[in-house]
């Protein structure tokens, strides 16, 4: 969700978003790059691994069958999302990864019925292709909402609450993977450019 991306919207075709995440994305705007390292205390790798290992249990979409594993969490509608499943997609093979697409919806009042289209689709990772192949940047996500089951609700809730753990309050994308020395990282800023995803990527625990 940070305005930290490797590009934007293009003028005038953004969606219409509520005036929270407006404001979020102009503070975003004036906050350092997440995937730069920073050094945080043992109580909250203690914590991180917990979340990392509850996100197996989350509902979601895999692409690639790679040693190195991804969590990508995202909202159907979110544009930096769509941004960085794009950048992804080019390095699955390369960087041998298996990426988690772990959708929650939040941000519009559309997010949930497409979310959970996705989860019920037959074919899930066709359905996620197609979305995001007919992204919109006024509409979102092009995959057509639906009323989502009762099971699915409790995924997509479930989603939403490791989400919210995991940086303290709704936000999206979040990418969490394991790096070669056994900690957990955490990159919240947006859609990073390709080059700090490939140096990211590199470190991943295989």
């Amino acid at each position: 969700m940070a305005a930290v991306a490797s590009r934007r919207p293009p003028e005038g075709e953004g969606m219409v978003l509520p005036r929270w995440l407006k404001i979020g994305l102009v503070l975003g705007a004036f906050s350092a790059p997440v995937w730069a390292h920073r050094p945080v205390s043992a109580a909250k790798q203690a914590h991180r691994l917990v979340l990392y290992r509850a996100l197996r249990d989350a509902a979601g979409i895999t692409e690639g069958h790679g040693r190195r594993v991804v969590y990508d969490l995202f909202d159907p509608n979110c544009p930096y999302c769509h941004i960085l499943y794009e950048h992804l997609q080019g390095l699955i093979k390369p960087y041998h990864l298996t990426v988690h697409e772990i959708p929650v919806a939040y941000l519009t009042p559309s997010s949930e019925g497409k979310a959970a289209a996705l989860l019920e689709a037959p074919d899930r990772r066709a359905a996620l292709r197609a979305a995001q192949s007919h992204y919109s940047w006024k509409t979102g996500s092009s995959i057509a909402p639906r009323r989502p089951s009762a099971a699915v609700r409790k995924e997509l809730a479930y989603n939403l609450k490791l989400d919210t753990r995991i940086v303290g309050f709704p936000l999206v994308p979040i990418l969490v993977y394991q790096k070669t020395d056994g900690t957990i990282r955490i990159v919240n800023s947006g859609a990073p450019p390709v080059w700090a995803l490939k140096q990211m990527l590199a470190g991943i625990k295989q």
